[in-house]
């Protein structure tokens, strides 16, 4: 397995995790906006190791601000990381894919906001939008190659990018009362998806997008107050 964030650290930390377990892992520390670094680190990769079997594009960044306050830096930034960081990560491991015969597995992560919308959200949205777009653009093409390209779409899940939501007086409740099951997502509950997108179980399945979201993207639920 190999490792890819900005932090050093932690990553050092999950590959002790996955030595004392029996596996092997490589740390690749770098910032997925940095277009330079992801080719770079991705071609080092491929060529010490000989292939590459499976991408899983997860990282993502997210920063909630009104139209009228909404500055174009800040918009370019969370889609440099993204949207652009998706796509040229996915462009260099189709190329080592495609350069060891074997085929591959592209797994990109959009959000239920992909295909919906919510304010003062605009930058976010329009990326994970585009992630959906680019999946199945990349999965019409590298299909006759044997190299899957799918999307998970989470929904809401208790992790750290949505800590901000999390600490708001009644947020909790509120996305509680919107999902059919009634609660936010365990990031474990996401592996399941990504084994299945990442395995032979889904050697058939292509340009897709399986949402793990407790049901909100396709129901209409609200809470009424008591």
């Amino acid at each position: 397995v190999v490792l890819v964030a900005r932090d050093a650290g932690r990553l050092e930390a999950v590959r002790d995790e996955i030595a004392q377990a029996g596996g092997e892992a490589t740390v690749l520390a770098l910032d997925l906006a940095d277009e330079d670094a992801v080719r770079s680190g991705v071609r080092r990769i491929a060529a010490e190791r000989g292939r590459i079997d499976i991408c899983a594009n997860i990282a993502g960044i997210i920063n909630w601000q009104p139209l009228p306050d909404s500055d174009i830096e800040d918009f370019d930034r969370i889609l440099a990381t993204n949207l652009r960081g998706t796509f040229v990560m996915a462009q260099e491991c189709a190329a080592a894919m495609r350069a060891g015969g074997r085929g591959g597995r592209i797994i990109t992560t959009a959000s239920v906001l992909g295909p919906l919308g919510r304010a003062r959200l605009h930058a976010y949205c329009a990326s994970k939008s585009g992630i959906i777009g680019l999946t199945r653009s990349l999965a019409a093409e590298l299909g006759r190659e044997n190299i899957t390209v799918n999307c998970i779409a989470p929904g809401y899940f208790l992790t750290e990018i949505n800590a901000a939501l999390q600490s708001r007086p009644g947020y909790m409740d509120a996305i509680n009362g919107v999902t059919p099951m009634e609660r936010w997502g365990d990031p474990r509950e996401i592996v399941g998806g990504m084994i299945f997108l990442a395995s032979d179980a889904s050697s058939f399945v292509t340009g897709q997008v399986l949402h793990v979201d407790g049901g909100v993207s396709s129901s209409f639920k609200f809470q009424l107050a008591a």
